[in-house]
């Protein structure tokens, strides 16, 4: 199974409006000609992309306005990991794989809009309602619509998220490469626990985790190309090592090598991106060695699942819940595996799946307050496991 190509990635990058035309006194004008360029400027193989053309317009940031506000940078990273499950839907319809397709339709709807819903819902009410129904008809159309029907639905779910990303992440953050380096490095923390669960010993386990990894990895490095204009020149010198990483990561996930050879290429794109940051590593890296942090979290985030669900609000529990699981859990998947994956794996089911079933069918507050005791319990094992460890 190969990378797929960036020159002919389903998704353009989010649009980018450069803030001098508001000020100018024709901006109507300037708006529509913006407008007026195609949503989806990455579809067609070898054209440009929206953060290309932007950079060239406006060459370099200001660096330390960098990321002050990380939830930007996590609800950017979850648009673009739900873009690559569009990538590798598409890829899959082509390729007549209706299964993989399906799986890759599921994923953004089961394990990552829930974490963005709230926001979306709270700015544009209209636009959370398209975006969530046009997932969901998506998913419908796999086994029931051409190549082209469905490329085009697609499509048109990606407008809805450059809409969603205009209307909710500032445009100083957008035109910020330090923005931008950091959600790099969120989608490649993710890759990099996605490639862990699918490879084990050279061979193939998981086909979706890989494809992830592989989707993830990509719209990674189409955002490092796009916003690289936008680095200062002095530290430009290291866009082409940085360039080198990523070619060497993309080939080790084409040979499907060890894990640990993905997470050190990973880990060296991260150390050049903290050099010109110049943000601390071990926050650039998100997880680093130090796992402690997320089992308390989850604990804390099962606690406000159980609250917001006794007081009647289901939608609120849900997003916790996916968040205890796709914010926490999912950074310490690897290291527990490696400790006991049929503890990793069972957890993994009971927080991904069990819980959200179990709040989405309206189930008695006593089952699932019985449901997230397990939870605990399997997580005070996890605790002690990756304690010893170290």
């Amino acid at each position: 199974m190969k990378m797929q190509d960036e020159s002919k990635s389903l998704t353009s990058s989010k649009q980018y409006i450069n803030p001098v035309l508001f000020v100018a006194c024709f901006a109507g004008a300037a708006i529509a000609i913006f407008a007026s360029v195609s949503l989806y400027p990455g579809f067609v193989e070898g054209q440009g992309s929206g953060r290309t053309e932007v950079g060239a317009i406006q060459n370099a940031t200001n660096m330390s306005s960098s990321v002050s506000n990380s939830s930007l940078v996590d609800f950017d990273s979850n648009v673009e990991q739900i873009r690559g499950h569009l990538d590798q839907a598409v890829a899959n319809k082509e390729n007549g794989n209706t299964t993989l397709a399906k799986a890759h339709t599921l994923h953004p709807i089961e394990e990552i809009y829930s974490s963005i819903e709230v926001q979306i819902d709270t700015t544009d009410p209209s636009l959370n309602q398209s975006l969530s129904s046009s997932l969901s008809q998506l998913s419908n159309m796999v086994g029931n619509s051409t190549v082209e029907e469905f490329r085009t639905k697609a499509l048109d779910i990606n407008g809805l998220l450059n809409d969603t990303v205009d209307k909710l992440i500032p445009a100083q953050e957008i035109n910020d490469s330090a923005f931008n380096l950091m959600v790099v490095r969120s989608l490649l923390s993710v890759a990099d626990n996605e490639y862990k669960e699918a490879i084990e010993n050279g061979q193939l386990k998981e086909v979706v985790e890989y494809q992830d990894g592989q989707a993830f990895i990509s719209r990674a490095r189409l955002i490092f190309n796009e916003s690289s204009p936008l680095i200062p020149n002095e530290k430009s010198a290291d866009i082409p090592e940085i360039n080198g990483f990523f070619a060497d990561l993309v080939n080790a996930v084409q040979q499907k090598s060890n894990p640990e050879v993905v997470s050190n290429a990973i880990g060296s794109i991260i150390h050049e991106i903290s050099e010109v940051t110049g943000i601390n590593e071990e926050n650039i890296s998100g997880t680093g060695n130090d796992t402690s942090a997320y089992i308390p979290e989850i604990r804390n985030l099962l606690n406000q699942t159980l609250d917001a669900y006794e007081n009647h609000n289901y939608d609120q529990a849900d997003t916790l819940a996916i968040r205890a699981y796709l914010d926490n859990y999912e950074f310490i998947e690897a290291p527990l595996a490696e400790q006991n994956r049929t503890l990793m794996e069972t957890t993994e089911l009971m927080l991904r799946e069990d819980l959200r079933q179990l709040i989405q069918t309206h189930a008695p507050i006593e089952e699932i307050q019985e449901h997230v005791d397990k939870i605990n319990s399997n997580l005070n094992q996890a605790e002690e496991l990756l304690a010893a460890s170290g």
